[in-house]
């Protein structure tokens, strides 16, 4: 999941850099808000994403309790629900961005597709187990690129291609392979997974550190573009929103 997250935030650092470079006056706040507000979302994944490596980290120790396995569950599911937010904003600013940088989508699309993108198959993978180390930290980085490179070959501004054989092959192929190494329940961990498992952690928060620097350039971007105090306006209407949204849900 880590991975994923980085990932993302390199994907949006670059095509962000590119979109406020070519902005257009009419659309220069429009972008900026879409922009920001995605920024924002993945900015939650890694804070949230902190906790849930501090609580794994319990499991690695022997320290953990009930109270930590409930708050592990409860911290993840945040996270799925955080993820569906970040699809839906993304694809109510896909037509904006498209006009201004129609290549972003296109790099998107193997991790956001709702039907099999690498973030869905987190989700079912989270649904089938909690405390495996597969859900935990889901797929490498190696494996990361080589799934989503199968994934933009085909993808459209719609998505991946309906025709999605080979990606769908090798996401299930890279899967079963990590899934066959995995730890599958962290709350009972021997020496040897606990030191395995510690060092995943460590390697976990070296990502999430990096995506967090990435986002952080982002939003500096965007207030460089925008000026601070139509940065500042575009927080408190992008925090109102998400009062409203939550007081309707």
């Amino acid at each position: 999941m880590f991975t994923l997250v980085e990932k993302l935030a390199e994907i949006f650092a670059t095509y962000g850099a590119r979109l406020l470079d070519r902005r257009r006056t009419g659309r220069d706040s429009d972008v900026a808000r879409h922009l920001l507000g995605i920024v924002l979302l993945m900015q939650d994944l890694c804070l949230r994403g902190e906790r849930v490596l501090a609580l794994a980290g319990r499991f690695g120790d022997g320290a953990a309790d009930a109270a930590t396995e409930a708050e592990f569950g409860q911290v993840l599911a945040e996270q799925v629900e955080t993820v569906g937010q970040l699809r839906e904003a993304v694809g109510d600013s896909r037509m904006l961005l498209n006009t201004v940088d129609a290549g972003l989508y296109l790099e998107l699309a193997p991790f956001l597709d709702v039907k099999s993108g690498l973030l869905t198959r987190w989700e079912q993978q989270r649904r089938t187990s909690t405390f495996s180390t597969t859900t935990l930290f889901f797929l490498p980085s190696a494996a990361v690129d080589r799934v989503a490179g199968v994934g933009k070959q085909g993808d459209t501004l719609a998505g991946l291609a309906s025709d999605r054989a080979d990606y769908v092959m090798i996401l299930a192929e890279t899967l079963r392979e990590t899934r066959s190494g995995e730890v599958r329940d962290i709350r009972r961990v021997d020496p040897e997974q606990a030191q395995r498992l510690r060092g995943d952690i460590d390697g976990a928060r070296a990502e999430l550190t990096r995506a967090r620097d990435l986002c952080a350039q982002v939003t500096s971007r965007v207030e460089q573009a925008v000026g601070a105090d139509a940065m500042a306006n575009l927080r408190r209407s992008l925090l109102r929103d998400s009062r409203t949204t939550r007081r309707a849900q």
